[in-house]
């Protein structure tokens, strides 16, 4: 449990924006816990839900985040085979730039994005090793786009 505290200390929410190549303390603290085997692969399921539950929790405390001048992120959960974001597009040139593009466009667009940052999406190894994907819905006020990426898109 004195992990875990220590692992709040450094939000997960935060440390995201940080890329990170080797294993992270989380990574540690599951293979300790024997929640993931040393190449990381799901171990307990169950226990690893509990793990990723909690942080969750934790981290949506420090929610609503403002991640660009363009994206305000209000819901990020993590699963053990995905993480779940939510936020708005907050610019206000959106909607004509968005009128100005389809709708497959906008989505291509975002998932080029997605794809530049997976360093940061799939911090952990225990989620590069594992079937994982990030499943994202940015609003409008006019229009929902939900964009999925699994982390077989990605190059480590």
């Amino acid at each position: 449990m004195k992990l875990i505290k220590l692992l709040l200390s450094s939000s997960l929410l935060l440390s995201s924006m940080c890329a990170i190549t080797q294993a992270t303390e989380l990574d540690d603290y599951l293979i300790q816990q024997k929640i993931i085997s040393a190449d990381y692969k799901i171990k307990n399921n169950k226990k690893l839900t509990e793990v990723l539950t909690y942080l969750s929790d934790e981290d949506s405390r420090t929610l609503p985040l403002q991640i660009d001048q363009n994206t305000l992120i209000e819901k990020l959960r993590l699963y053990p085979n995905h993480i779940e974001i939510e936020g708005i597009i907050t610019s206000p040139d959106f909607k004509q730039f968005a009128q100005s593009l389809n709708t497959q466009d906008i989505k291509k667009l975002f998932t080029d994005n997605l794809i530049k940052n997976c360093d940061q999406l799939f911090e952990h190894q225990f989620q590069r090793v594992n079937p994982y994907e990030v499943r994202m819905k940015l609003s409008t006020d006019e229009k929902q786009y939900s964009v999925e990426l699994k982390n077989s898109q990605c190059q480590f």
